[in-house]
């Protein structure tokens, strides 16, 4: 039984996270800056479990477009790690510790979707790219605004090694604890 509810939990979890929460949370992140500094907002279409999400804006500043553009992977990145962080830090001896499964998945998940900056990075100068405007105004065309455009992806992989090292250290640390139901 205890096995099922975990499964199921993984993959639910897992559904919301891919279909629902992290085209929502990308799609605010391109948003948010956009408000922010004044821009027109013609559309933001968000559909959940097809897979339709997009901002159409307009009369955004020049200064504000590298924010609107690296907000859809920066967004993600903070929801992600601080799901992490609550996750790491919430108490695990609990009746019922499945529930820090809805902190884990989302976050992991939340994290792994900026690995595709590594695929962004290596596209031509002509296609889309979501940290590029950002990284240039910060660290120009040289070697820092590369390692600037996959900040992103460098910290997902620093994340999850340290979520993994302090599960796999709790896991030992709980090994022997039993909890009665």
């Amino acid at each position: 039984m205890i096995a099922t509810r975990w499964r199921i939990t993984i993959a639910l979890s897992s559904l919301f996270s891919c279909l629902i929460f992290y085209p929502f949370v990308h799609e605010c992140g391109h948003l948010i800056p956009a408000v922010v500094s004044g821009a027109t907002i013609n559309a933001f279409v968000w559909t959940p479990v097809i897979g339709r999400a997009h901002v159409g804006l307009s009369n955004v500043s020049g200064s504000a477009l590298p924010w609107v553009d690296a907000g859809g992977i920066l967004l993600p990145t903070f929801v992600g790690t601080a799901l992490l962080l609550a996750w790491m830090f919430l108490p695990i001896r609990t009746p019922h510790p499945v529930w820090r499964l809805w902190l884990l998945i989302p976050g992991v998940l939340m994290l792994v979707g900026n690995l595709g900056l590594v695929a962004e990075a290596t596209l031509g100068p002509d296609s889309y790219r979501h940290m590029h405007l950002l990284a240039k105004v910060a660290g120009g065309n040289g070697t820092l605004g590369k390692l600037l455009e996959l900040w992103p992806a460098v910290w997902t992989v620093v994340v999850l090694a340290v979520v993994t090292r302090s599960g796999l250290r709790k896991t030992k640390a709980t090994d022997s604890v039993v909890i009665s139901h």
